[in-house]
């Protein structure tokens, strides 16, 4: 019972309705899965298999694989909703990858790692001195019960983009407070606009918005200490307001179209690209999509506006990790590789070409980087002020099991359809969590 990929979101053909028995970004594959990449037939071979089959990504992918020289790299690019679905099976007969791409955090890595067919990487770290080189924040999300078990890769926060071109337009003002996001929402709904693009049928967004809201209420580091350290209550106050404010009073406002839990996430974010909708609740990862497809646009990153003066926090996290499978022939290589992908060289090819930022230090001054680019890392190196204060945690993330995932993405939808109280919710969610955790 996994999560999928935030990316398959981006990808076309959304997320089925079962996703929610449970199996992080794009919709519809642009590329063939198994892309051989990599030159010298004579080396030793090393499959790997990732998520990167839509443009920009996939073609920076296929340049960074390229520059490791240990092996003749068998690439198979497949959406994270495949992964998931044969991952678990193929690693276990001995027939998958040397490496996968796979999801953080204890309901989806952690299947896998529970399951004996993951390789610990502790040692390989200090071989490497990978934990002086990523963020500690990175590390955090990629390790399991004290464990590092992935290179953690792509760090993204959860942000509402919003197009500044077409509220100005409107002769509307971007809103700084949560006030005033309800003011807007109904002056934009009366212009003929979808407020905030956003759909709650597929299993990843509601996670998003709660994200969100709890970081603004309750505090980021609080939330840090209860999604990994299991310190503190889903059942408190603070979150019984975070769910009352955005899944009854926005959806109340008018934030969204009627049928919001009828809406995937796919659609919303179309209702974004085509100029129909002024904001988007998404991620950085949708940055590359964004620039694409809207030319000429002036678009802005912005995190949930402020409740009675708190901070705005931008939940992060790590969108997945490169793992090694407990029974790869080819360890040693395989843990050279991760180590190639964070050189300098293949860095800037990560930012640069793939849009995507790798948890470590890097100075961007030789870097080619477009405006939206540079909003996307302003948020990602400090939330736009300091990090401790405006960079929160994903609730899908540390401890989080599938049964506390089913219990946020089927709650928060019966919240929106009046049938269950933001104070029951809140209620359930810590009921889930606590047999999550004995489980």
């Amino acid at each position: 019972m996994n999560t999928p990929s935030r990316r398959d979101l981006f990808r076309g053909g959304g997320l089925a309705a079962a996703a929610l028995t449970l199996s992080a970004c794009g919709w519809g594959r642009t590329e063939p899965s198994g892309t051989g990449t990599g030159t010298g037939a004579a080396r030793p071979g090393l499959k790997v298999w990732d998520q990167f089959t839509t443009s920009p990504q996939n073609e920076a992918v296929k340049k960074i694989y390229d520059r490791f020289q240990g092996a003749a790299i068998a690439r198979s690019a497949q959406t994270g909703d495949q992964l998931t679905t044969v991952g678990k099976t193929a690693l276990a007969s001995g027939t998958g990858p040397d490496v996968i791409y796979y999801q953080v955090g204890a309901g989806n890595a952690g299947v896998l790692a529970d399951a004996g067919l993951l390789r610990p990487l502790d040692d390989v770290a200090a071989k490497y001195g990978w934990l002086d080189r990523l963020t500690p924040f990175a590390i955090r999300e990629a390790s399991l019960d004290g464990k590092l078990y992935g290179l953690p890769n792509e760090s993204e926060n959860t942000v509402l983009f919003y197009n500044k071109t077409l509220i100005e337009k409107a002769g509307l003002t971007v809103p700084e407070t949560f006030d005033e996001l309800l003011t807007f929402v109904a002056a934009a709904t009366k212009k003929g606009y979808t407020p905030i693009a956003y759909g709650q049928s597929d299993v990843y967004p509601s996670w998003w918005a709660f994200s969100m809201m709890a970081g603004n209420l309750a505090g980021a580091q609080p939330m840090g200490d209860l999604i990994f350290d299991n310190k503190g209550s889903w059942n408190t106050p603070q979150l019984v307001e975070a769910i009352q404010l955005f899944f009854v009073d926005l959806v109340k406002a008018g934030g969204f179209i009627k049928d919001l839990n009828s809406l995937g996430g796919p659609d919303a974010q179309s209702l974004f690209l085509a100029g129909k909708a002024l904001m988007n609740l998404n991620g950085t990862w949708a940055v590359g999509t964004i620039e694409k497809d809207m030319p000429g646009q002036e678009i802005g990153i912005m995190a949930m506006p402020s409740v009675n003066g708190g901070p705005r926090v931008y939940p992060g996290g790590i969108g997945s990790a490169y793992y090694i499978s407990a029974k790869s022939a080819n360890a040693d290589l395989a843990a050279e590789f991760l180590d190639s992908l964070y050189q300098p060289e293949a860095v800037k090819l990560w930012v640069q070409e793939g849009k995507i930022f790798p948890p470590v230090p890097f100075e961007s001054g030789g870097f080619t980087l477009t405006p939206l680019q540079e909003l996307a890392m302003g948020v990602a190196q400090n939330g736009g002020g300091d990090a401790r204060a405006n960079i929160g945690y994903a609730v899908n993330h540390g401890l989080a099991s599938p049964g506390f995932l089913k219990a946020m993405t089927s709650g928060f939808q019966a919240v929106v359809a009046g049938d269950k109280t933001p104070a029951k919710q809140a209620e359930e969610l810590q009921k889930a969590w606590e047999a999550g955790l004995t489980s």
